[in-house]
């Protein structure tokens, strides 16, 4: 099957999305702008290809070794929907909710590769933000 050049982009070419990265986004825009559809088109795909790779067992750090950011935005939206997993030190206690951070994993890779759809359709969608805060609710509060 032959695809389109013009959906197709050289993994070469896709910017690293880092930890700094997602700090700046908060820090200028707050915490609703990592959701896929705040990030700018560079970032999202650069999220989007982080996710695949981490949900494909490609591991979860760039090729200098820091970690992708798309790692800690999962982490800081489960300890938006669920405070208990921050300790007192703010550090995220995960024991025991692994399977909770593959499952929003999953949300955020199918929500970025949806915005991306949107984006090249041109069909924005207001309703998607809410929709993956309460994925990732209902994924924290499932036993």
């Amino acid at each position: 099957m032959k695809t389109d050049p013009m959906l197709q982009i050289d993994r070469q070419e896709i910017e690293r999305f880092s930890e700094m990265d997602l700090t700046k986004v908060l820090e200028t825009s707050g915490w609703e702008a990592i959701l896929p559809n705040g990030l700018t088109d560079r970032q999202l795909v650069s999220v989007s290809d982080q996710l695949r790779g981490t949900l494909w067992g490609e591991g979860t750090r760039g090729p200098d070794g820091e970690p992708n950011g798309s790692i800690a935005m999962a982490l800081l939206l489960m300890a938006k929907a669920d405070p208990s997993l921050r300790t007192v030190d703010g550090e995220f206690e995960l024991e025991g909710r692994m399977a909770k951070l593959h499952d929003v994993l999953m949300v955020l890779s199918m929500a970025a590769d949806r915005e991306i759809v949107s984006r090249i359709l041109n069909r924005p969608n207001k309703e998607e933000a809410s929709a993956i805060l309460n994925s990732i609710e209902s994924i924290m509060v499932s036993n």
